[in-house]
């Protein structure tokens, strides 16, 4: 089936609501209590660019705001039209997008192929690239490979960072996509970079997928808490078992 262009109607809607969402990130930023851990969250960044920045779907809202325009950033967004959103949001941060997704088990082509090559080269060149680790449709803050697979082919290191509120919408969405308010208090976290060896094996390459999850989940519980919303979190966090390596 091929599918149809966007309507101007719809190009137009969606850039005014583009504005609208951008608008409320810089008003909680500015109007909000901010916390960092570590103390030197953004030194602790720019020690390691360029790098693969890893955040989970729905709980990505606050992350645009940390682009200083320091250093180039490129976002894997996916190439449906709801991504579209996404990617006008952070336009207005100067954040450039790299559309296309992974399978997620179905048959259709997403780009994926296409965006783990772009992202590869974005690398390269020196930009930082921000992706969601969980894949949709499947089960949010569970970890797919895609996000090891570039940290295997770029040499960059992952560092998982996580930002949280104390005031929040929750929307009905697979990912119970978070949705900050103003007048809160703010926190970001970020976690130690993970390197993927260029020559790991399946079993390397599950073990380091497990380390982003739990490190992911590790610092969305701990941005919470910094936050004083911890009772309040969207989805419940079970920590993996990590796969037994043999002698």
């Amino acid at each position: 089936m091929v599918r149809r262009p966007p309507s101007k109607t719809n190009h137009v809607l969606t850039g005014m609501t583009a504005g609208c969402v951008a608008g409320l990130i810089r008003a909680v930023r500015k109007t909000s209590n901010t916390v960092y851990e570590p103390a030197h969250f953004l030194d602790h960044l720019r020690a390691q660019v360029p790098f693969i920045m890893a955040m989970w779907h729905g709980q990505f809202m606050m992350l645009a705001d940390i682009n200083t325009r320091e250093y180039p950033v490129e976002a894997m967004v996916a190439r449906h039209g709801d991504a579209e959103l996404v990617a006008r949001v952070l336009a207005h941060f100067g954040i450039t997008s790299i559309r296309g997704a992974g399978a997620a088990g179905r048959r259709r082509d997403r780009g994926g192929a296409y965006a783990l090559r772009a992202a590869v080269k974005a690398l390269d060149n020196g930009s930082i690239v921000a992706m969601t680790a969980d894949v949709p449709p499947r089960n949010p803050r569970v970890s797919g490979q895609g996000i090891v697979t570039l940290g295997r082919m770029s040499g960059r290191p992952i560092i998982p960072v996580a930002a949280a509120t104390s005031r929040f919408l929750v929307l009905n969405t697979w990912s119970k996509m978070t949705v900050n308010l103003p007048f809160s208090k703010l926190a970001w976290v970020a976690g130690d970079p993970i390197f993927v060896p260029a020559d790991a094996d399946d079993a390397v390459m599950e073990e380091k997928r497990l380390q982003v999850q739990d490190t992911l989940n590790a610092i969305t519980a701990r941005a919470y808490d910094l936050a004083k919303a911890s009772h309040r979190q969207p989805l419940r966090i079970i920590p993996s078992e990590s796969p037994r390596r043999s002698a």
